[in-house]
């Protein structure tokens, strides 16, 4: 009977296990595209005008599947071409794509980070701009030992629950009852 038992938690766990790891695993289609993200977060930062040229542009960035840099460059000229539509402290005349692609890094920075940009006064771009972490090692070896760490953590902890599950049900396993005939 014990076997059983043990054999019935070990299957349960191992189909949690497996369940949880499809469900992280699975390609969503409810998952939102970065263009999605960079196009609703840009519709934020229009006025009020009702430009259907500007809404237009903004609207065919959802729909691509490129990395944040590339659509923020592509929103940078979006709002050289009609700057009088969004509010941006850039200068107008003298921005460059540079500086208003810079702004909106430093823009969408802030916004993933969840703090409030009207609190933050965008005037020293070089100072403000957020320094780039040191570059992680991505060769194969690092990757590779990465994952077997991971793998030799995620055995331990497993192997740590089943023990207290084994501790927990061991004193059902066997037993003289008191009122036995």
């Amino acid at each position: 009977m014990s076997y059983f038992r043990n054999l019935i938690i070990k299957i349960a766990v191992l189909i949690l296990f497996v369940t949880g790891m499809l469900f992280v695993a699975w390609p969503w289609s409810e998952r939102a595209h970065p263009g999605e993200s960079v196009a609703t977060w840009l519709f934020e930062l229009r006025t009020d005008t009702d430009n259907p040229d500007v809404h237009d542009k903004i609207y065919s960035l959802r729909t691509e599947n490129g990395d944040i840099p590339g659509l923020l460059r592509k929103a940078s000229s979006i709002i050289r071409d009609h700057a009088d539509d969004f509010t941006i402290p850039v200068d107008n005349e003298s921005a460059s794509d540079d500086d208003i692609y810079n702004t909106l890094v430093l823009k969408w920075t802030l916004h993933q980070q969840d703090i409030p940009v009207d609190t933050v006064m965008i005037t020293d771009r070089q100072t403000q701009v957020p320094q780039a972490n040191e570059k992680e090692d991505k060769s194969v070896w690092n990757q590779f030992t990465g994952s077997i760490q991971l793998l030799i953590g995620t055995y331990s902890r497993i192997n740590q629950a089943w023990e207290y599950v084994r501790m927990i049900l061991r004193p059902l396993v066997s037993g003289i009852a008191i009122g036995a005939p």
